[in-house]
């Protein structure tokens, strides 16, 4: 017969040569020294092997140019077009304006709760303390008893030596008339095989572990000190959008003020610029005091603007620390209803002393001790052993082949019970290692406790002085606008009837604004302050109800 040749499509150099010499005989080899014998089927699988390993090495070769291919410029992964039409077509989430009554004038303590609803950080501290909840389902299970099922079907054979009976019936004969023993005509010969075939196990088990010396209560006891630690961190997140909501709100309003600053600012400057056009009408100014008039007109008008500026970026900060879109339409209250304490009744020492036990990032530092104590209990308890209770039933199906006495069908019903005890006696030294890493990590965590207290300490003392700070500077400020409004109108009446140069009004001018500005300040400054000593304290959007460390003003 005719020879046919199958190549493979890869470039690997290997020729796989199929001969044809008869039927149903197929000669494989890679040279022409050696060749087997083989089915077809087998030359053919041959022949796929090697073309799908050389795809592979394709594939796997081309995977390589997935890096940047150089240092100097940007680069467009292959896969970004897809991920970004993926992203696109996700339709990420707008916050939601349907909360918003756009009729409704909204005070700090409405936007804090529209915060708590919609501000994303909220949510995902939430999500993680429920997965820690979970963690403790995981480890709460582990005292249960574990039932499991299972069923096959197949062949398995069991092979067994079986003697066979050999009888020399002339010896047995002669045995009998002589009246001797028959044993020597009797022998017994291993040259049998016992054939035991396994068609079909169903199996019910249970394991279920008894005692291991304390190791799953200490697991569990981490577990919960972590759902502490979650928790608290949950609760640390709300306090900590409850102040960026409120300092926000302040600065907002602050930027208001600026506004109106602006403003009066604008007219005081309109009106010195008119008393000046009217004194160079009637020739008792100079053009120079004319064109430094309109200077300072002009520069007015630009900070104005530059306020307006200032107003629309705090609203998008407390709007998106809220969760609105900026575009949001909102009625926005301007003024300090509902702030948070500001009037502090108790002394300093015993605000830190407050603070150190009440805080949530000192509780979970504490929390975080006894969940890595109760890691290192877990790693010591399984130096131990560990007992188990086992036990099983089920139903199989055999077949018994006994040579030649027949072969015997039969289906049984198994059971078994029994204790096990576990010990493991040498395991690399991983526990020694993972005793040695929970000791570090329990020296890490008593030093991060140490490092929220020093932290803590300082918070209430800068946010103790800075509201302190603040109150002072607002009665300085106030007094300072007085003296300035009354300065102001007096150079200004001054200046009209001859008696004040154009440069002491101005001076005046820019004080007085530079006063108010200093006023609203201020008084923002109050409530951040206040704010920020009642995150410090611990005592921001507290969940229990108790008697707070401050006085909310009236």
């Amino acid at each position: 017969m005719k020879r046919k040749r199958i190549r493979s499509s890869g470039s690997t150099g290997v020729e796989t040569r199929l001969r044809l010499r008869r039927p149903y005989k197929i000669d494989v080899g890679i040279s022409r020294r050696r060749r087997k014998r083989v089915c077809p089927v087998f030359a053919i699988l041959m022949a796929c092997a090697v073309d799908g390993i050389f795809l592979i090495g394709l594939a796997t070769a081309g995977s390589r140019d997935s890096a940047p291919p150089s240092p100097n410029q940007p680069w467009a992964p292959p896969d970004l077009p897809a991920h970004q039409a993926d992203l696109q077509s996700r339709h990420l989430e707008v916050p939601n304006s349907s909360v918003v009554d756009p009729h409704k004038l909204y005070q700090l303590p409405d936007l804090i709760d529209i915060a708590q609803r919609l501000n994303p950080e909220t949510k995902i501290a939430w999500t993680r303390a429920k997965q820690a909840l979970a963690g403790i389902g995981l480890k709460e299970v582990t005292y249960y008893p574990i039932l499991s099922a299972a069923a096959a079907a197949g062949y398995t054979r069991l092979f067994a030596p079986l003697p066979s009976l050999n009888i020399n019936r002339a010896a047995l004969v002669r045995a009998i008339e002589t009246g001797g023993s028959a044993q020597s005509a009797i022998s017994l010969q291993d040259d049998g095989v016992l054939h035991l075939d396994v068609l079909a196990q169903t199996t019910l088990s249970v394991q279920w572990l008894l005692f291991d010396f304390g190791e799953r209560a200490a697991s569990i006891r981490s577990a919960r000190e972590e759902l502490l630690v979650a928790n608290l961190a949950f609760n640390a997140t709300h306090q900590k959008l409850v102040f960026e909501v409120s300092r926000n709100f302040y600065a907002y309003n602050t930027q208001r003020d600026a506004v109106r600053v602006a403003q009066s600012a604008l007219e005081s400057s309109n009106t010195v610029n008119e008393a000046v056009e009217a004194r160079y009408d009637n020739g008792l100014a100079t053009q120079p005091e004319v064109l430094q008039a309109r200077q300072q007109l002009a520069q007015s008008r630009f900070d104005l603007q530059k306020a307006l500026g200032g107003q629309t970026d705090s609203r998008v900060d407390l709007l998106v620390s809220i969760g609105l879109s900026p575009s949001i339409k909102i009625q926005i209250a301007d003024n300090f209803a509902g702030s948070v304490p500001s009037n502090v009744e108790a002394p300093l020492n015993q605000l830190v002393e407050h603070a150190l036990v009440q805080r949530p990032d000192m509780v979970a530092a504490f929390a975080n001790i006894r969940s890595k104590e109760a890691k290192i209990s877990q790693i010591k308890a399984s130096y131990y052993p560990k007992i188990s209770a086992l036990g099983s039933v089920g139903y199989g199906q055999e077949r018994l082949s006994l040579g030649g006495l027949g072969t015997f069908d039969q289906g049984a019903p198994t059971f078994g019970a029994g204790l096990a005890v576990e010990l493991p006696i040498f395991d690399g030294l991983l526990r020694h290692h993972e005793l040695t890493a929970a000791e570090s990590e329990l020296d890490e965590a008593k030093s991060q406790l140490q490092q929220s207290s020093d932290r803590t300490v300082r918070e209430v003392w800068q946010a103790y002085t800075d509201l302190h700070t603040a109150i002072n500077s607002e009665r300085a400020a106030e007094a300072l606008v007085k003296a300035s409004q009354e300065a102001y109108d007096a150079l200004l009446s001054s200046y009209k009837q001859g008696f004040s140069t154009y440069t002491e009004l101005v001076t005046s001018e820019t004080r007085l604004t530079s006063a108010r500005n200093a006023l609203f300040q201020s008084r923002s400054a109050i409530h951040t302050a206040a704010t920020a000593l009642a995150l410090a304290l611990g005592d921001l959007a507290q969940p229990r109800a108790g008697k707070p460390t401050t006085r909310i003003r009236e």
